[in-house]
């Protein structure tokens, strides 16, 4: 039994990694959906940290992930005096690992060898493996293993959330319970969690109905989702 749980974890551990896209809503859509309907003045960054503590439930609660797995959101980031190098055009190493996700893009600064690398555009992050990030082929014309300092923006608004429709409706009731509890509306508060409740019971159900995640479904899953 203790084999199946592991081997469950690491499969949604690699569900969390690939982050569904082209189905999903992003971070930054449920951000600007929540602001239409519940005008607020909490920053993006308050948000996100509401967000992730809804996804980490999601994660340890449904998708049965170990608390080491768990992925967290940032909705920007600026890393200053980041030593990176550049192996080939598609590859970027750091010397410590980024907090940068699957989804994410940056933008680089500051680099003199590798000047050519350098850019106001967003590049995406395709891949993501400890320290080493994956981009698209031609991403990077100055290549090299000798790392440099630089300045790097990440903005992480585009990462897909990990529950698709129809179940993401979670996430719209879960971001306005918790701004109304921050207002001090605990009325409001109160129904819209129980709102909340339903729609993330009704998707734990569905989940373990369709995916049974203590039995391991591992390839149906697989066949599915990836």
């Amino acid at each position: 039994m203790e084999a199946l749980l592991a081997d469950t974890r690491e499969l949604f551990r690699l569900r969390a990694k690939d982050i569904l896209r082209g189905d999903g809503m992003t971070i930054k859509e449920l951000i600007e959906f929540t602001d239409e309907i519940k005008p607020n003045a909490f920053s993006d960054a308050v948000k996100t940290t509401w967000i992730n503590d809804i996804e980490g439930k999601v994660q340890t609660d449904i998708f049965l992930m170990a608390v080491e797995d768990i992925i967290r959101y940032k909705y920007e980031d600026t890393l200053t005096e980041a030593m990176v190098c550049f192996p080939d055009d598609k590859t970027m190493v750091f010397s410590a690992a980024p907090d940068f996700l699957t989804g994410g893009k940056i933008k680089i600064s500051g680099l003199s060898t590798y000047a050519g690398n350098n850019s106001q555009d967003t590049r995406e992050i395709l891949d993501v493996d400890g320290v080493t990030l994956t981009f698209a082929e031609g991403s990077f014309p100055d290549t090299g293993d000798t790392p440099e300092g630089c300045t790097i923006d990440y903005d992480g608004t585009d990462i897909e959330l990990l529950v698709n429709p129809p179940h993401d409706k979670l996430y719209r009731s879960y971001l306005t319970a918790m701004i109304d509890y921050a207002n001090g509306e605990y009325d409001k508060y109160a129904n819209t969690m129980q709102m909340f409740n339903m729609e993330y019971n009704e998707f734990k159900r569905w989940f373990m109905v369709n995916y049974r995640p203590a039995y391991t479904h591992r390839r149906r899953y697989r066949d599915e989702q990836l």
